[in-house]
């Protein structure tokens, strides 16, 4: 595969998968707009489990991410079987890289480019969940500033 078309692929595929990154984002704001009562968002019970939730939804988006990222490497061959594929993908997109799985020189530079996805995407779900909690810390600041 020529250099050309490695960074073709991978632009598409970190593409995508900011976009199932965003989806997920937007899903959680929805969910939290939507679906929790200001009851509950005013307990530390359940300031706790939102928190815990959020970060655990943000884990799913990464999770999403390294099976499209090993279902590429499937898909081009690179690995023959899916447990090297996702470990690969995975050790790569958190930028781990311990190196003893590689790929081939063929496609080698698809390794940078999920490292490179995964900076992206470990930065937005900090960004994510800062902002969630800024809401959750507003919305407690609120409820107590009417009970006094």
């Amino acid at each position: 595969m020529t250099i050309t078309t490695q960074l073709l692929v991978g632009a598409l595929m970190v593409g995508l998968t900011m976009i199932v990154q965003a989806g997920f984002v937007a899903t959680a704001f929805a969910i939290d707009d939507r679906m929790i009562p200001s009851w509950f968002r005013k307990s530390r019970v359940g300031t706790t489990l939102l928190l815990a939730s959020a970060t655990i939804w943000m884990l799913l988006a990464l999770t999403a991410a390294a099976w499209l990222w090993a279902g590429l490497f499937m898909a081009l061959g690179a690995f023959q079987e899916l447990e090297p594929a996702l470990y690969f993908a995975t050790v790569s997109l958190t930028t781990l890289g311990f190196g003893d799985v590689i790929l081939s020189p063929e496609v080698r530079l698809l390794s940078a480019i999920v490292a490179a996805n995964g900076l992206i995407m470990f930065g937005l779900s900090t960004a994510f969940l800062l902002e969630f909690v800024g809401d959750v810390r507003d919305e407690e600041r609120a409820s107590a500033a009417r009970d006094r």
